[in-house]
């Protein structure tokens, strides 16, 4: 193979990599339902669709709640970006049909800065982010805390050959909030959650000039803290495809332990979504 042919590939290779990770800010690194230091570039948005289902038990009552988020993601400058989420939220009371409710929920608006990077390859590299925003009060009946609600957060990535890592801490303050929640945070009591997440590049082995995608086995972990001693922790097996400008993710919700008094538990639940970067 001549040295020509070798330089175009190498070419070919970088202008993927650029295409397919750097340009939505390393998307492998974002599993499917934790953060990520990661952000677009300045002046691309990011559009990501997540449907959530999850069964809560309540007082021996089962409880469906559904949300549709909408995520947008706006690079404001290469560490820098703006976020909202926008959720449309359905609950069902299986044993009383007069506590169903439908509608918008809370959207929370933030932003996310990238402090600090750390390349050591193509895709190698480790990053620390911070994140704050308020969580407003734009839902309707008990869909909506009736608080402005602000969170802050920190969040760590790293990507190393196949492996990819996050973990992220999230408090979020009420300043109102529901007498009776179905899930953490929509009560009166603060909430820390503590994130963390492990990818395994299933395939390709090896990035080439012909590779279309990557596709992950994910692991999620979640644990929910509230001021008034609620505890729970759950897990989140599940799987991840990534083309070079749009990814689709599916995700189990389980329990792992908990300890709850004062709001529903969850018993199982599943996500399944959808990202664009455009």
């Amino acid at each position: 193979m001549t040295t020509g042919t070798h330089a175009r590939r190498a070419l070919a290779l970088a202008g993927w990599l650029a295409l397919g990770l750097a340009a939505p800010g390393a998307h492998a690194q974002e599993a499917n339902l934790s953060e990520a230091a990661t952000q677009p570039p300045k002046g691309r948005i990011t559009f990501r669709e997540q449907v959530r289902f999850t069964r809560y038990e309540l007082d021996d009552r089962d409880i469906d709640r559904l949300v549709l988020n909408t995520r947008l993601t706006l690079g404001l400058t290469g560490a820098l970006a703006a976020v909202a989420d926008i959720p449309a939220v359905r609950e069902r009371d299986r044993s009383d049909s007069a506590a169903n409710a439908a509608g918008l929920g809370d959207i929370s608006l933030g932003l996310k800065w990238r402090f600090w990077q750390h390349d050591t390859g193509p895709i190698e590299t480790r990053r620390l982010a911070a994140l704050g925003g308020v969580r407003l009060p734009t839902g309707s009946g008990d869909l909506s805390t009736d608080g402005v609600d602000p969170f802050l957060g920190l969040v760590f990535t790293m990507v190393e050959g196949r492996h990819g890592v996050n973990a992220a801490a999230r408090y979020q303050f009420a300043t109102d909030g529901l007498e009776n929640p179905v899930s953490a945070g929509m009560g009166r009591d603060d909430l820390l959650t503590i994130e963390t997440s492990y990818l395994y590049r299933l395939s390709p082995a090896a990035y080439t000039s012909d590779t279309a995608g990557s596709f992950y086995a994910v692991i999620e972990s979640f644990v929910d803290y509230e001021t008034n001693g609620d505890t729970e922790w759950r897990l989140a097996p599940g799987l991840l495809w990534e083309a070079r400008r749009w990814a689709a993710e599916a995700s189990v919700i389980l329990p792992a332990a908990r300890d709850i008094d004062h709001r529903a538990e969850t018993k199982w639940g599943l996500a399944l979504g959808v990202r664009v970067l455009f």
